[in-house]
C-alpha cells in the first residue's frame, strides 16, 4: 500500500481570536479603552480599580478619628475585612459596622459591601500602610539608608495602659499582650524568655 503525501496546512495564529477592533478612521486606540480591556482580561475591571482607590484613600473615607483604629485588611466577596489592634477596639468597630459600611459604600458609589468582619491584626499586612520613604529622603533627614520592607505588620501599641490601674489583672493581661509592663515601659527580652 502506497502512502499518499500529506499536504501541509498553513499554521493558524492561535494567539489572535479574531480581527482586532479598529476605531473609525483607523487611528490609534484610546489608552483608557485599552486599560479597561486589559483589566477585564485580567479578571478585574472597574470594581478592582475602585477597590484599589478605596485602600489608597482609606484615611479620607473613614475620617481622622476612625482611620487609625479601623485598619483595612481586604475583602471576601461582599464582606469588608477590617483589623483592630485589640479585643476592646474590635468590639467597638463591630458595633460601628453600620457606619463603616455607609462610608465605604458611599465611596464605592454603589452597595459593594453588605457586611463587615472585624478581626485582630496580629501581624497581618494592612492595605493602607504608606510606602517607606525613598533612600534619598532618608539620607536627607540624616537617617540610615537601610532598606526596609514595604509592608510592616501592625503590633499592639499599648496606648490604653496609661488610663489603667497597673495592679489590675486586666491591665497586666493587656500589657503582656502589647509586649509592655503594666506601667507602660517595654518588657526586657530576658523577662520574656524566662516566662515563655
Amino acid at each position: 500500500m502506497k502512502q499518499q503525501p500529506q499536504t501541509q496546512r498553513p499554521m493558524r495564529n492561535l494567539t489572535r481570536r479574531g480581527p482586532r477592533p479598529r476605531r473609525k478612521g483607523g487611528g490609534p486606540a484610546l489608552a483608557g479603552d485599552l486599560l479597561a480591556a486589559l483589566l477585564a482580561a485580567l479578571g478585574g475591571g472597574a470594581e478592582r480599580a475602585r477597590l484599589s482607590l478605596l485602600w489608597q484613600n482609606w484615611e479620607q473615607v473613614m475620617g481622622p478619628e476612625l482611620a487609625p483604629l479601623a485598619l483595612p485588611l481586604g475583602h471576601h466577596k461582599d464582606m469588608l475585612l477590617i483589623g483592630a489592634e485589640d479585643a476592646m477596639l474590635m468590639q467597638e468597630l463591630h458595633l460601628m459596622s453600620g457606619e463603616i459600611l455607609e462610608r465605604v459604600n458611599a465611596f464605592m458609589e454603589n452597595p459593594f459591601f453588605t457586611s463587615v468582619k472585624v478581626t485582630l491584626v496580629l501581624g497581618k499586612n494592612v492595605l493602607n500602610t504608606a510606602a517607606p520613604p525613598s533612600p534619598t529622603e532618608e539620607t536627607s533627614r540624616g537617617e540610615q539608608s537601610d532598606a526596609q520592607p514595604t509592608l510592616r505588620p501592625v503590633r499592639p501599641s499599648g496606648s490604653f495602659l496609661a488610663g489603667m490601674d497597673p495592679a489590675s489583672p486586666v491591665a497586666r493581661c493587656y500589657a503582656r499582650f502589647a509586649g509592655k509592663q503594666a506601667d507602660g515601659t517595654p518588657q526586657n527580652p530576658s523577662q520574656e524568655n524566662a516566662t515563655s
